[in-house]
């Protein structure tokens, strides 16, 4: 269909209806879902690093001789919460880069 004939036909439609206004596809809009229930909360599993935690963490990433194997579970585990991502110990660069993350948080918070 051409441009033209393609305002023809809106010209026609304007003028038999008039004050409607066609507004797009409606099947492609999402429709209203009603929930009646919430799931339940499971608050056993969550767990949130208190501030103390986040720096012990902190202190022990950037600790002189380097992280301890005994300690880099707690520090992801803290990372991950904070982050949403892993600590990788295992390339220099990217444990130096979240490290400097991590710093930055700390000196915000």
């Amino acid at each position: 269909m051409e441009i033209k004939e393609r305002l023809d036909e809106l010209r026609k439609e304007a003028i038999e209806n008039p004050g409607k206004k066609k507004r797009g596809c409606s099947s492609c809009k999402k429709k209203k879902v009603e929930v009646n229930e919430l799931p339940e909360l499971q608050l056993d599993e969550t767990w949130i690093p208190t501030q103390q935690e986040i720096g012990l963490a902190y202190e022990e990433l950037t600790s002189y001789g380097g992280v301890k194997e005994d300690k880099k579970e707690m520090i992801n585990k803290v990372y991950m919460f904070l982050f949403g991502e892993e600590f990788n110990f295992n390339c220099g660069g990217c444990a130096s880069n979240q490290a400097n993350k991590f710093g930055n948080y700390i000196k915000a918070h």
